[in-house]
């Protein structure tokens, strides 16, 4: 197999009497282009890629590779009680590097195999002269060799670790980073204890030690409760690798919790348990086989969407779609003060269509351009027609795909709507889910700046669903965060749920943040935000999405 050099990154690089507190910062750095290099003219051709949130640094004095500082090495400091300014990197470095040559790199599957038999996720590629010239890590290969028609047939029982390091929420963050390094382990799983059975409830990996670190955060007195990644995503052990490939893929995680039937902790499955069940020979030989049939497919997959795009075309052209839009009340001045508007599809055959069906597909064919364009131009002219009735001015907020924002003439293609119907930027607000912040990272801080400047504002919606690190709040401008329905539900009886709203409602105050609760349906859910501090809420409580003449209704009542 020839050698794919998008697989290959620009390794962060930095001396071993650099401190570790500048390697930290390097580490959760969003943008991968902070990553310094030492000068070299025999470098190799890299990729465009950058180590981006790197999970390790290579260290390099006289021009050699001496050492690596990986995440583990990291949480090592953590129970040491050193201060980060006063501590080099050489105090903490892992000397014994797993490398490989450039030249010896003819075919991907020596470096498969050499990372496979040293159970290593980052390969640094070295020049002639041990000056390291790119870094391959376990992800980019499995992308690059995506083993998904090997995976259908193996069960996640037959390869994952169930000697599972666990421990409740309750404890302090610090007891959780000692469990760690004394367990030489990447993550810890967090239990409740119910009749007997644990069941897991979240999760706290290396990667998140460092940026509490990062953030400075005092972890003997933070709880994981409080910073545990939640919700979790389990599977059962009997379902198929290819699943754990695909959620993987799909939540950007290298670790999946697997229970059993009554949600009991069973085990975990990581990304590196997931490479070592493939054998090289065994992929090599039978891809070309499957090639044939997977291009058919693939063919009868591009028709089959070009179809389905059409309907959406058609749909959008006959404007068979329409804006309800949902009240958000501050429980303070006890009014409206705005709405999240929310796209509806009437098709005359099919009926009323969900949103996750249709929205999906807008992405897949590249419709979403279009359909977003129309909704930000229907809600303004709403804005404007409900001014015009003389209705109290409200902020509308629109939900915009990761496509649609990474549109490099988003800001102005707004603001010349807003001009048209001439409304004030402050108006109109753009949410964007978390998982936009983990995508083109460079060009989202970049679309962030331009927004700012253009006074419009932005939210993240659903926010502590996904899988963005609490490090990413550092680098992106934005105005409000909404805390998802999941969090919100029941409230004033789920202890976890209490905390880790409390925790979000905290922290976007010192940040000096916005927060609104979503999914707020019960006077109780309502009473506890109120009581805690979120004062801004939606919900079935206050109204369920209306059309825009039902609103209007609304607001006058």
């Amino acid at each position: 197999m020839n050698i794919d050099k998008s697989i290959i990154f620009s390794p962060c690089i930095l001396k071993p009497s650099t401190s570790l507190n500048e390697a930290i910062s390097l580490m959760t750095k969003a943008k991968g282009s902070y990553c310094q290099f030492s000068s070299r003219e025999n470098r190799m051709p890299t990729s465009k890629n950058l180590a981006k949130n790197s999970s390790c640094i290579l260290i390099v004095e006289n021009q050699k590779l001496v050492g690596i500082l990986t995440e583990r090495d990291l949480v090592k400091l953590t129970i040491q009680g050193k201060t980060l300014e006063n501590t080099a990197i050489r105090e903490l470095m892992t000397t014994q590097v797993v490398s490989l040559p450039y030249d010896e790199f003819s075919d991907l599957y020596i470096a498969y195999n050499l990372m496979r038999r040293h159970r290593i996720r980052h390969l640094p590629i070295l020049d002639v002269h041990t000056y390291p010239i790119g870094l391959v890590t376990l992800s980019s290969l499995r992308e690059t060799l995506s083993p998904r028609y090997f995976l259908r047939f193996r069960q996640i029982n037959e390869v994952m670790t169930r000697n599972v390091i666990w421990d409740i929420p309750s404890t302090s963050v610090m007891e959780i980073a000692k469990k760690m390094v004394f367990n030489k382990v990447s993550c810890v799983v967090l239990v409740e204890d119910k009749s007997d059975i644990l069941t897991p409830v979240g999760i706290i990996t290396e990667k998140d030690i460092v940026q509490f670190q990062a953030l400075d955060l005092n972890l003997k007195e933070l709880t994981a409760e409080q910073v545990m990644s939640y919700p979790l995503f389990c599977l059962k052990p009997e379902d198929n690798l290819l699943q754990v490939y695909q959620k993987m893929e799909e939540l950007r995680i290298r670790r999946l919790v697997i229970t059993g039937e009554k949600e009991e902790l069973l085990g975990v499955i990581t990304e590196t348990d997931l490479t070592n069940i493939i054998d090289p020979i065994e992929m090599s030989g039978l891809l070309e086989i499957l090639q044939h049939r997977v291009n058919q497919l693939e063919e009868e997959k591009a028709l089959l969407l070009q179809k389905q795009g059409i309907e959406l075309h058609q749909a959008l052209e006959e404007n068979q779609f329409e804006l309800y839009y949902q009240p958000q009340f501050n429980l303070s001045t006890k009014k409206v003060f705005g709405a999240e508007a929310l796209i509806r599809w009437n098709s005359p055959e099919k009926g009323r269509v969900s949103p996750a069906e249709f929205i999906p597909l807008a992405e897949k064919t590249g419709l979403i351009i279009p359909l977003g364009q129309w909704i930000l131009e229907t809600a303004c002219k709403q804005i404007k027609d409900w001014q015009k009735e003389g209705l109290p001015h409200l902020e509308i907020a629109v939900n915009i795909s990761s496509k649609q924002f990474h549109q490099p003439n988003l800001a102005q293609e707004i603001l010349n709507i807003l001009t048209r119907y001439e409304i004030e930027p402050y108006w109109l607000k753009l949410e964007l889910t978390e998982s936009v912040l983990v995508q083109e990272i460079d060009m989202t801080l970049e679309q962030f700046k331009i927004l700012k400047a253009a006074k419009i504002e932005v939210s993240i919606d659903d926010f502590g669903t996904g899988y963005a690190s609490l490090g990413y709040l550092q680098h992106f401008d934005f105005n409000t965060l909404k805390i998802d329905r999941s969090f919100v539900k029941d409230i004033h009886q789920n202890i976890k749920n209490a905390a880790i709203t409390n925790a979000v409602i905290r922290m976007a105050k010192q940040l000096n943040f916005q927060v609104i609760a979503e999914g707020v349906e019960t006077q109780e859910e309502r009473d506890f935000l109120y009581a805690n501090g979120c004062e801004l809420i939606q919900g079935y409580l206050i109204s369920r999405p209306l059309s825009a003449r039902d609103f209007s209704k609304f607001i006058a009542f």
